[in-house]
């Protein structure tokens, strides 16, 4: 969530106790989140949000609705991640935000995946054009990997074929 609000949605910041200055901007904060999330809301589902005073209300109701951390939507997820390939032809650019997202869902089930393991699935998913990548005998980061990837594919069909060689600088 944008400008530090996060811990006021997720319930993690309370307002403070004393009547002053600081809670003025606190609850200035809360309006501010409060107005973001419902914002981001399509109108139709406006309904299913009930009163919109406190923005940990409406992310919960919004959480229980779209959103529940139950192991059936783990499974869901997981199976989603481990059937996820990228195909020829395909956008790395796209395959790499679908995994992203994937993993972000993940999280917010609460089956977090370690940044390690997410380098592991995304190069598990690749085709067998970048089989280099898992030559190297440490696991990367998974900015650099996919920095690298991004920029070997946005080139030349020349780039990509030299993909084993620059890759193998990571």
């Amino acid at each position: 969530m944008r400008d530090g609000l996060w811990g006021i949605v997720n319930g993690t910041e309370t307002a403070p106790t004393d009547g002053g200055e600081r809670r003025s901007k606190f609850l200035a904060r809360r309006d501010c989140a409060l107005a973001t999330i419902v914002l981001a809301v399509d109108p139709a589902l406006l309904n299913l949000l009930g009163d919109l005073d406190d923005p940990v209300t409406v992310w919960k109701k919004l959480q229980d609705q779209f959103q529940k951390k139950s192991w059936s939507n783990k499974l869901a997820l997981r199976r989603r991640l481990h059937s996820l390939h990228l195909k020829d032809g395909d956008s790395i650019q796209d395959h790499v935000k679908a995994m992203t997202e994937l993993f972000n869902d993940l999280t917010v089930v609460g089956d977090t995946i370690e940044e390690e393991d997410r380098v592991v699935y995304l190069l598990a998913s690749l085709s067998t054009l970048f089989t280099a990548l898992e030559a190297s005998q440490d696991i990367p980061k998974m900015e650099p990997v996919t920095d690298r990837l991004l920029y070997i594919t946005k080139g030349s069909r020349r780039r990509k074929q030299l993909l084993t060689s620059v890759v193998k600088k990571l």
